[in-house]
């Protein structure tokens, strides 16, 4: 078969099926994934390779991504990139300065990144006794949701911000309707975030972490923050919102829509909030005090291993290149890293892909 460098070549091979982006509705998208399933084997490795070549998936997994996707919300795609575009793919998460704030040397850390990117779980991983984790959302409406001696308990400094220079802030929502924007959302989180820099010079005894997306919304000079800790979440903006809808599963109906609507508007408003997070990485990405790290764990580093062999088992027979099946077979009969059972899947796509390879060739 000819080997295609161009997508409309092979989405014009009707021995071949994919699932692009194309794709709005349940039914279309199943449409095109019972074609998938019908293919013989030989032309689902085919369809697999090609797939991995122009979205960086599989076809099954292009389709519970576009399941996902489609779940999530239902608003028109139109304006959404291509699978393999940035719109969906993570970059690393970024620590600048995270020796200086785990010794102690540096006390306060920003961290940044979409809604719904893992922020919080970031903070999560770093807090201890002497750790203030303040989410900049617990500005808006304080005095809604905290009295000032429950502010005490939360954060010294969310108590001291309110308590002294911030009291303006300190308001609900019936105060919030006579209070002009630009008097209140668009000071309230600038006139914090400075004074929490001031505020952990004083204390030094103690670390803070604040997170939000109001960081770089508000701040559009990263330099602002080169004296302090800086990590920001990579997690892509589609997957970032999948998880927030998801969590809002939980909330009732009338919640959930609302959520809903505000996604719109932010898919409308990602390219701008895209470039405001790349001015950040560009900033702090080559800094020799910065580490950057895959949002992965053990257990998601060792499936990727797996999917990569799969992969790999597919290119080669795309090429007609047995010996290097016969490679992947013999590497994963002798790696002690993988389960038993992950071990048995590749072992068994290498030996059917093997077969096909012999059954073709006579």
């Amino acid at each position: 078969m000819e080997k295609y460098t161009d997508l409309e070549q092979v989405l014009q091979d009707s021995s071949l099926a994919l699932i692009t982006d194309s794709i709005t509705t349940q039914r279309e998208l199943g449409r095109a994934y019972v074609r998938y399933r019908v293919l013989s084997k030989r032309q689902k490795r085919f369809s697999d390779y090609y797939s991995n070549v122009f979205f960086g998936h599989s076809v099954p997994e292009m389709y519970v991504f576009m399941k996902e996707k489609l779940e999530a919300d239902n608003y028109s795609f139109k304006e959404w990139q291509l699978p393999n575009e940035k719109l969906m793919l993570s970059e690393p998460d970024l620590y600048y300065k995270e020796e200086s704030f785990n010794s102690g040397d540096t006390n306060i850390c920003f961290i940044l990144g979409h809604s719904g990117s893992g922020k919080s779980m970031m903070a999560r991983t770093l807090e201890g006794e002497d750790i203030d984790h303040i989410e900049l959302d617990d500005l808006l409406l304080t005095k809604d949701h905290f009295t000032m001696d429950e502010l005490k308990d939360y954060s010294d400094m969310f108590y001291s911000f309110f308590n002294g220079e911030g009291a303006k802030y300190y308001i609900g929502v019936e105060e919030r309707e006579s209070i002009p924007k630009e008097d209140y959302e668009d000071k309230v989180f600038i006139d914090f975030v400075r004074f929490a820099m001031e505020y952990s010079k004083q204390h030094k005894d103690k670390k803070y972490i604040i997170d939000g997306i109001w960081i770089y919304l508000y701040f559009d000079d990263p330099s602002v923050f080169e004296d302090y800790a800086v990590f920001i979440k990579g997690t892509s903006f589609l997957k970032s919102k999948i998880r927030t809808v998801k969590r809002e599963r939980q909330r009732d109906k009338e919640t959930l829509q609302a959520r809903r609507q505000m996604f719109g508007r932010e898919v409308r408003n990602y390219l701008l909030d895209e470039d405001k997070i790349n001015r950040y990485r560009l900033y702090f990405g080559n800094h020799e005090d910065t580490v950057l790290r895959a949002e992965t764990n053990e257990a998601a580093k060792k499936d990727e291993t797996v999917v990569n062999e799969l992969k790999r088992i597919n290119e080669c027979f795309v090429d007609g290149d047995a010996d290097g099946i016969d490679e992947i077979l013999k590497r994963a009969e002798t790696d002690r890293e993988l389960s038993n059972w992950n071990r048995l899947r590749i072992i068994n796509e290498c030996k059917a892909a093997l077969y096909e390879l012999r059954k073709n060739a006579d």
